[in-house]
């Protein structure tokens, strides 16, 4: 990974200089009202790095677009007026609706297919061994943006090897045996969400394992519902969230929040987010509260004969 020498600053990075000024200035004024966080994209990016799980042999090419660092910022890079805010409905009441509207979906895999998916992708991280003056220089070596797959349905999507009851389902996520019982610990909620996150961002899973799969995450203590969540590309949607766990990692410390994003009429999974919650502690930190730290958006999925082939 090449370094950016200190002279020539990576695009974005002088108005990012100037907010750490801004915040200095504002310092010395009264504070202002508290206001719901709201979702704005950090002028710093670099590539995602999802914890997406594989349940197919990835034997097409990627292509990226959108995807150079010294690039334009994409138009989905404003602050929203529209904040998250909590809905009424409880998780498990939305994660059973969507796992009746799952179970209803043709499957349309099978033999020599292939799964396309399109997704948008955006994740912020900072380096502590890279620094600008005596704060942290966040990385932007790496692709981003939208890119396309194709994942080769190799005769295994009928049989993926993933349960198709809940039970089962839940004992998967909790790396559970037979028999053995959940040992109740946070750390373990937390993962259990992460696998889930990773499973339904990075794969297509056939309709009867993709409603176990709600059925199973609804089981996880915690859990809260949101309404005006939004993706990478902007989108919004409602969200399953679980406060204080980062689906997507990110190198400033704070307090975080994955999402599981659904569209708010269909149904259908949108993809997954992580926002900071939190302000910032110190002047080297840019994250605001309400900041999308990393997401990955579906923007289209769907199975094609060959590889290369669009829907």
């Amino acid at each position: 990974m090449s370094t950016i020498p200190e002279k020539d600053l990576p695009p974005g990075r002088h108005r990012a200089l100037k907010e750490h000024l801004m915040r200095e200035i504002a310092s010395n004024q009264p504070p202002l009202p508290v206001r719901s966080p709201v979702w704005r994209r950090p002028a710093l990016v670099a590539p995602v790095t999802a914890a997406a799980l594989s349940v197919a042999v990835v034997i097409g090419v990627s292509v990226t677009r959108d995807a150079a660092s010294d690039g334009p910022s994409r138009p989905h890079s404003a602050v929203s007026d529209r904040p998250e805010r909590r809905s009424s409905e409880s998780a498990a009441h939305l994660l059973e609706r969507v796992a009746v509207a799952a179970a209803k979906l043709p499957s349309g895999a099978e033999g020599d297919k292939f799964v396309y998916t399109k997704t948008d992708d955006y994740h912020w991280k900072s380096d502590p061994a890279k620094t600008v003056g005596d704060c942290p220089r966040t990385l932007e070596a790496h692709p981003y943006g939208v890119q396309e797959r194709w994942e080769s349905v190799d005769g295994q999507y009928a049989v993926l090897g993933l349960p198709n009851d809940t039970e089962g389902m839940y004992r998967w996520l909790y790396g559970l045996d037979r028999g053995e019982k959940p040992s109740g610990k946070r750390s373990a909620d937390e993962a259990a969400f992460v696998k889930a996150s990773g499973l339904l961002t990075g794969s297509l899973l056939p309709p009867k394992t993709a409603a176990a799969l709600y059925r199973a995450v609804s089981k996880i203590p915690g859990l809260i519902v949101v309404e005006g969540a939004r993706d990478a590309a902007n989108r919004t949607g409602v969200a399953v969230v679980m406060d204080g766990v980062a689906a997507i990692s990110f190198g400033q410390g704070g307090e975080p929040r994955s999402e599981l994003i659904f569209d708010e009429k269909t149904l259908a999974y949108m993809g997954e987010s992580t926002v900071n919650l939190s302000a910032p502690e110190n002047r080297c930190q840019s994250l605001a509260a309400g900041d999308l730290v990393g997401s990955v958006a579906i923007l289209e999925r769907a199975v094609v004969e060959k590889k290369g082939e669009r829907p």
